[in-house]
């Protein structure tokens, strides 16, 4: 009796462990294991739903005024407009149109070519071109282009049976120049030098003022 007694007590908790109550238990799940879950799902859906209104109520006309507003986007011209707009020196001045430099006064029937000042540089840098220079002889002695001749053009007669022997090439290109735009020795002594024949006579109309300005090479004293 007692054998069978302790049989039947296994038997019947191997029926309860095997029974439909028992795989119900095993089936559902500890309660501190689902919770994570749930709060994922829930705080997921709170985002969510927090920024569609936020994005619903930017794009809508009727939409619940934020407490922060976005920041306005400004045109270029309301910001020059504006009274705290960073000014700058010459804002709102009008620009003068450039005038044109003033010629000097040429003898009849000029048509030499003139120079600028990059051009007559360009020449001194190549070394092409023979410079003369028409002012005084004084003038010359202060300071001169370096190389250039001291031919002034004010005694040409007097000058040229000395200057004209040491320019024996009449093809070469010719430079002359004197105190710049209101200065015409250097437009009198290219119409003489054409007068003798020689045929690439130019004149540097900014002379030497402007090239002194420029601080290209001079030279001083006697020596070209």
């Amino acid at each position: 009796m007692k054998s069978l007694g302790k049989a039947g007590i296994a038997f019947k908790q191997r029926g309860l462990n095997n029974g439909p109550m028992a795989s119900r238990a095993r089936r559902r799940p500890p309660i501190p294991f689902a919770l994570p879950g749930v709060l994922a799902e829930a705080w997921g859906l709170f985002l969510f739903s927090a920024i569609f209104a936020l994005f619903f109520n930017l794009f809508y006309t009727d939409g619940i005024e934020l407490k922060v507003k976005p920041a306005k986007k400004l045109h270029l011209q309301e910001i020059l407009k504006s009274p705290s707009a960073t000014r700058y020196p010459g804002w709102g001045t009008a620009v003068p149109p450039a005038q044109p430099a003033a010629l000097a006064p040429a003898p009849d029937g000029d048509n030499l070519p003139r120079l600028s000042l990059s051009g007559a540089k360009d020449r001194f840098d190549r070394q092409s071109a023979l410079f003369l220079d028409a002012r005084s002889p004084e003038e010359y002695k202060q300071g001169h282009i370096p190389g250039a001749l001291d031919f002034y053009a004010d005694d040409f007669d007097k000058v040229a049976p000395q200057m004209l022997p040491q320019m024996p090439d009449k093809n070469r290109e010719i430079v002359a120049y004197c105190h710049g735009t209101s200065c015409d020795l250097s437009i009198h002594l290219a119409q003489k030098l054409t007068e003798q024949g020689y045929r690439h006579v130019e004149v540097f109309f900014g002379g030497w003022p402007e090239w002194k300005k420029a601080g290209y090479p001079i030279r001083s004293g006697e020596t070209p």
